[in-house]
């Protein structure tokens, strides 16, 4: 069904099942009703951001890229502490966040912290007046066809209310941000309702709206208000988000692996490569071997358990139900901190001037025992750049087997489609490091 359909099948679906003491207006008049009280609940909470230029002072508080005056969006979860949520790419770079209320008054807030891989931030604030604050639903409850309403402000338009429904559930590969679980919805989102809540029809926020797609029309997305809720409590403690580091490289299982492996297409993950002295080597995992669940929960592609991973703990101990050579196993297996592996994970852009975004060269015998093709070049502005990769790393193998050469190094790429993981073991500074990439040109 057509979107512009939607809410006149909505509205006559609501008259052919009304009760018969109700008239057709009266129904009406009740759901309009609704609607407005939902709406003026929520509205108070909601708060535009844009960046802070204070007086005289020049670019002081301003990203390094021009901004529209209204950047985005936030709610208020924490009434007491002043505390806001909103998308990292609205606070991206900026020193101060300018917070305007509903009622146009304004204050200045400072950015408590923010994660880039799931484009969430927190900024606090201090306010003078008493603040209304959003209760959070549990969002693995929720199901496609609930009403929702989007609260935000598009284009500028402060405190603006859009109304439809969830069209799908768990979005991922969408290539908006490192930890994909989105929530779709055909509620209209667009440019500057970033960070603003999609809403329930209790009024509770279900998920923070992150992005649209700009070519299509009513597709819109949101980060699960349980996913959002395990980032900002870390963000409030920490000022930064603590993941755990499992140390594979892994791949879907398609149809050629899972004939390859008597295994089920679409059912678990296998092990491409394991990084020496990381969890899951110290556990005894193998290449070749397939996860099937983490800790109970259910593995069924790369991004499951990336995002599985990244919300544990470091230092907790779980449990990996595998299969190896058609042998079911459970593997204990102690995480550590992702934070402490120089783990580059670059998803590269299919703008990057290269396949890869950078170029390599043979290294000559004087650069030591390690042998492995150098770096030479990394297109300035590729994601591999923004992501740290240096001219003069030593690339010693790609998905856990070892390349001598450029010639090598090329043979295993060009095996690999788009889409592909491309995990590197890349010697810098007497260390070596952890690179994985994903082909997608």
């Amino acid at each position: 069904m057509k979107y512009r359909h939607f809410k006149t099948f909505f509205i006559l679906t609501l008259l052919l099942f009304a009760p018969a003491q109700f008239s057709s207006a009266g129904i009406l008049d009740q759901v309009e009703q609704e609607l407005v009280a939902l709406a003026d609940k929520v509205r108070p909470a909601v708060v535009s951001l844009s960046p802070y230029i204070a007086k005289g002072a020049v670019g002081q508080g301003l990203p390094r890229k021009s901004r529209p005056a209204n950047a985005g969006a936030g709610v208020i979860f924490d009434a007491g502490k002043g505390l806001i949520v909103t998308n990292s790419h609205v606070v991206r770079n900026v020193l101060k966040i300018q917070v305007t209320f509903k009622d146009g008054s304004k204050v200045v807030g400072d950015v408590v912290g923010s994660d880039e891989d799931t484009d969430l931030a927190v900024v606090r604030i201090n306010s003078s007046q008493p603040l209304t604050a959003v209760k959070f639903a549990d969002s693995s409850k929720i199901k496609i066809g609930q009403l929702v309403v989007a609260v935000g402000n598009p284009y500028g338009l402060n405190d603006t209310t859009t109304f439809g429904i969830i069209s799908g559930l768990k979005r991922e590969n969408v290539n908006l941000s490192r930890y994909e679980d989105f929530i779709q919805t055909d509620a209209s989102i667009n440019p500057g309702n970033s960070g603003g809540p999609l809403i329930n029809i209790k009024g509770e926020v279900i998920g923070i709206n992150t992005a649209i797609i700009n070519y299509a029309q009513s597709i819109g997305f949101s980060i699960p208000s349980n996913m959002v809720l395990h980032i900002v409590t870390q963000l409030v403690e920490h000022g930064e988000v603590h993941r755990g580091w499992l140390g594979v490289g892994i791949d879907p299982i398609t149809d050629e692996v899972a004939e390859r492996n008597n295994a089920k297409k679409g059912v678990g993950v296998i092990v491409n490569s394991v990084f020496e002295g990381d969890p899951a080597h110290l556990a005894g995992l193998k290449v070749g071997d397939i996860i099937l669940k983490i800790g109970g929960s259910k593995i069924d592609s790369p991004n499951d358990l990336i995002r599985i991973i990244g919300t544990i703990t470091p230092g907790q101990t779980i449990n990996l139900d595998i299969v190896r050579q058609g042998e079911h196993k459970v593997v204990p297996v102690k995480l550590e901190s992702k934070k402490k592996k120089t783990n580059l994970l670059a998803s590269l852009s299919p703008r990057d001037p290269s396949p890869l975004g950078f170029s390599i060269i043979d290294a000559e015998a004087s650069q030591g025992e390690e042998s492995g093709p150098l770096v030479s070049k990394v297109e300035p502005g590729s994601y591999a750049d923004s992501k740290g990769l240096k001219v003069g790393d030593q690339i010693l193998a790609v998905n856990g087997e070892a390349v001598e050469n450029q010639q090598e190094f090329e043979n295993i790429l060009n095996n690999i489609k788009k889409g592909g993981s491309i995990f590197l073991l890349i010697h810098r500074n007497n260390k070596n490091i952890h690179l994985g990439l994903v082909r997608q040109n």
